[in-house]
């Protein structure tokens, strides 16, 4: 074997860099050892991690960088060991159950012995390279710290199952571990001005989180053989130096899926757009009506909002959104969610927006927005959502913003379709979008009992990395995609990324819209016109076009969603019972004097 391959003691090592258990812990094992040094390495690792989700990480990244899991047989009835060197049987598979529930109910949290003797299997192992494959070549077996690693994994996600279904009320899962994820998640100390901290980038207490980050999962993938399908409660994410993930959860139990269908409002603002809006960024010393000949395929543009530019029009836009849920509850009774697209407002507008909607519906669940700055006032591309968690209280709510990952190219053939040619010279064979990236984040908001949405920013939908693996591994039920796009239809690109999410991972994706785009191409009249604002696309082969409603002025659609019961199933044949949100309706809402 390798020399130089990573050895199975320094993958642990690297997860868990301070050892496995915190320091007072780890002095009362040293008490009842005299000689052994807090810096002894050996020491360090002798007990396995005592948190769940720190076990999840270490077995986890194991198990990743091995590649063991492509080597897993899912069958639990092999009979020929010839076929099937690394497998799980019945018996194996009934003894996690129990082992798992024991941990689960522990009131002092401690792992249960058969943990520990499955972590000495791998300290056995500490100086093993983790070359995989070559363990099974020429009639080899799977060796015993694939094994071990491969049932710690289970473990660890059976220990916190029930994760996304109300822990703070939960007397049967109420022992000391549950208690230490509580904590982690829910009860966190607001800052000096009494605004929320953050959640935690992952839900581990000693895992270097600049490795590995851990989060609650939603959905199980249908499809594949790889770690995240061997899991059905916890996902295994890259660090946080990648992508900030962040894991919303109130301190109050969501409603329930069934209560109520899911009754969104689609408001596709700015439904004109002007060619005057899309103005070049011509660098300093050049004058404006000149472009850099020598850059024929680099130059940016900026996107002025003249629809929400002074204070009439800002009051008007608020003004007409209120009226639209007026008109939409005329068919629903209530309103639980609003959405607008890519660059459809900033801040300060979103903010306002948000109170007077909350007035106006005071069921309103949630609001989704593209917008030009965040809540500091940042300019960019950003996506802004609030979600309330007390109905009875419109103050107590979350609210978040975070930068688009990917700018916007906007290459000749764009610019010709929306007419733009004598905003954005043509000459010029590519415009970039001028908007400022950062630390890239990805935001998990839960909002009903077993439903987590996440938001993508356009570009975002087409480019796997960096935030693709992260969706299919933490699988949310709803993802909306915010557009600044032409017609959502079968045969372009949202359609093709949006199918790869609802088959792979089981997500319901919405991609929406603004309709100004999709009105200046129409207006041209290059190709047959289309009015399509919105596509739904989910795991059971629903697809759906929703076309702008005719009329002038502000307008918008009411999307009625329902709540499906579903049960995945992990590789290793574990039941995972989730919701899906199915298309059910929408109805066009339009002002009556417009």
């Amino acid at each position: 074997m390798n020399s130089t391959s990573q050895k199975v003691g320094q993958v642990i090592a690297t997860v868990l860099p301070g050892g496995t258990v915190p320091e007072e812990y780890w002095r009362q094992y040293q008490a009842k050892r005299p000689g052994l040094a807090l810096d002894d390495e050996s020491a360090m690792y002798a007990l396995p991690p005592i948190v769940p989700t720190d076990l999840f990480a270490a077995a986890g990244y194991l198990a990743r960088v091995s590649g063991l899991v492509a080597f897993f047989d899912p069958s639990p009835y092999c009979r020929d060991r010839r076929q099937c060197r690394f497998f799980l049987g019945i018996d194996d598979r009934r003894a996690l159950d129990r082992v798992a529930e024991k941990w689960r109910e522990s009131r002092r949290g401690a792992p249960p012995r058969e943990v520990r003797d499955l972590w000495d299997i791998l300290r056995a192992a500490w100086d093993e390279p983790i070359t995989s494959g070559s363990y099974l070549q020429n009639g080899g077996e799977a060796p015993d710290w694939w094994v071990a690693t491969f049932k710690l994994v289970m473990l660890a996600d059976m220990a916190l199952n029930r994760l996304l279904r109300d822990p703070l009320s939960s007397e049967k899962y109420g022992g000391a571990v549950w208690e230490n994820i509580i904590r982690t998640m829910y009860r966190r100390p607001p800052r000096e001005d009494g605004s929320p901290e953050p959640p935690p980038a992952s839900l581990t207490y000693l895992a270097d989180s600049s490795v590995v980050c851990v989060l609650p999962k939603v959905r199980v993938a249908p499809v594949g053989a790889t770690l995240r399908n061997v899991t059905r409660n916890l996902s295994l994410l890259p660090g946080r130096g990648e992508v900030r993930c962040y894991w919303d959860l109130s301190v109050e139990a969501p409603p329930s899926e069934d209560r109520e269908t899911l009754d969104i409002l689609l408001v596709p603002a700015p439904v004109s757009l002007s060619g005057r809006d899309f103005e070049p960024n011509i660098e300093d010393g050049c004058p404006p009506h000149e472009l850099h000949t020598y850059k024929k395929n680099w130059e940016s543009f900026d996107l002025k909002q003249n629809w929400i530019a002074d204070d009439t029009a800002r009051a008007g836009f608020i003004r007409d959104c209120c009226r639209l849920v007026s008109e939409a509850k005329r068919e629903s009774g209530c309103v639980n969610g609003v959405v607008l697209p890519e660059y459809a407002l900033d801040w300060k507008l979103f903010e306002e927006l948000c109170d007077a909607l909350k007035e106006h519906e005071p069921k309103l669940e949630f609001v989704i927005s593209g917008s030009s700055n965040n809540c500091y006032d940042t300019r960019g591309n950003h996506v802004l959502t609030r979600v309330w968690y007390h109905n009875a209280d419109p103050t107590k709510h979350i609210t978040n913003s975070r930068g688009k990952h990917h700018r916007w190219r906007m290459d000749r053939n764009q610019v010709e379709t929306y007419a733009l040619s004598a905003a954005l010279n043509p000459k010029i064979r590519n415009w970039w979008e001028n908007t400022p990236l950062g630390r890239r984040e990805i935001h998990f908001q839960r909002f009903r009992k077993k439903s987590v949405f996440s938001v993508l920013i356009c570009e975002e939908l087409a480019r796997s990395d960096p935030c693709h693996e992260i969706l299919r591994a933490v699988a949310p039920n709803l993802i909306f995609a915010l557009l600044l796009d032409g017609p959502q239809i079968r045969n372009r690109w949202p359609a093709q990324y949006a199918s790869n999410l609802a088959d792979d991972p089981g997500s319901s994706v919405l991609t929406f819209t603004s309709y100004g785009l999709i009105d200046r191409s129409n207006r041209q009249g290059r190709f047959p016109a289309n009015h399509s604002i919105a596509m739904w696309k989910d795991d059971g082969g629903h697809f759906l076009e929703i076309p702008m409603p005719a009329g002038k002025g502000m307008r918008g659609v009411l999307l009625s969603l329902w709540s499906e019961h579903v049960v995945d199933m992990t590789i290793v044949g574990k039941q995972s019972e989730a919701r899906a949100w199915r298309y059910s309706s929408h109805y066009p809402i339009c002002l009556p004097d417009a």
